[in-house]
């Protein structure tokens, strides 16, 4: 049974929840296609990465609860988030095409590189909480043959930076410090201490499923 609403489109956010035993009623927007377009989730101009992430979570959470307002739908929290890679002061977003993803990888091979996720509860404008996970991701040096060989897959173009870490991408990093559920888009600890907060207790939840028994 649904207690709560997740403003997102994102495949690996929703299976995160459900590997909790949480079944959450999925608002996404703009979900026609799961790559980059024009007007989705841009820096402002002059914008630090760190604003922007929190800024991009707090648009999502905010366009579901006018939503569910508008609908008439039923009143329950909602969960949004959102996730950035930072990389020598760069935001790399979705990648547009091959091009981009391998300029992507070119940037972040044989360096670090910061996942920053931002993650929001709420039930109305007023009444928001929210937490940030900062990850640093350290990859190993690139070949132009493991690039263009990445680059030709479906895999980089609905992520930030262009990789997931969950998918081939993972042979690509040495190691992580930080939340590596926060760099596939959405860290545990923060999401589920802001739902307990709403009243949803991941921990009581996952225990009396009984697909974990």
């Amino acid at each position: 049974m649904s207690s709560f609403y997740l403003a997102s489109k994102s495949p690996r956010r929703k299976e995160l929840l459900e590997q909790l035993g949480l079944t959450p009623t999925v608002l996404a927007f703009n979900d026609h296609t799961l790559r980059n377009f024009a007007g989705d989730e841009e820096q402002l101009p002059a914008e630090a990465p760190e604003d922007y992430v929190i800024r991009t979570a707090r648009e999502k959470i905010l366009k579901a609860l006018a939503h569910i307002k508008e609908n008439g739908l039923p009143p329950m929290p909602v969960l949004s988030a959102d996730t950035t890679v930072i990389c020598q002061g760069r935001i790399l977003g979705k990648p547009d095409d091959a091009q981009e993803a391998a300029a992507f990888l070119r940037l972040m091979s044989g360096t670090q590189h910061e996942v920053r996720t931002a993650v929001f509860v709420g039930t109305d404008p007023l009444h928001l909480h929210w937490a940030v996970s900062v990850s640093r991701v350290y990859f190993k040096h690139l070949t132009e043959e493991e690039i263009q060989a990445y680059v030709s897959l479906a895999e980089p173009y609905d992520k930030a930076g262009g990789y997931g870490i969950q998918g081939l991408a993972g042979v690509f990093v040495e190691h992580i410090e930080g939340s590596y559920t926060g760099i596939m888009g959405l860290p545990i600890f923060e999401t589920c201490a802001l739902l307990k907060e709403f009243g949803i207790d991941c921990l009581r939840i996952s225990t009396n499923d009984p697909h974990n028994t």
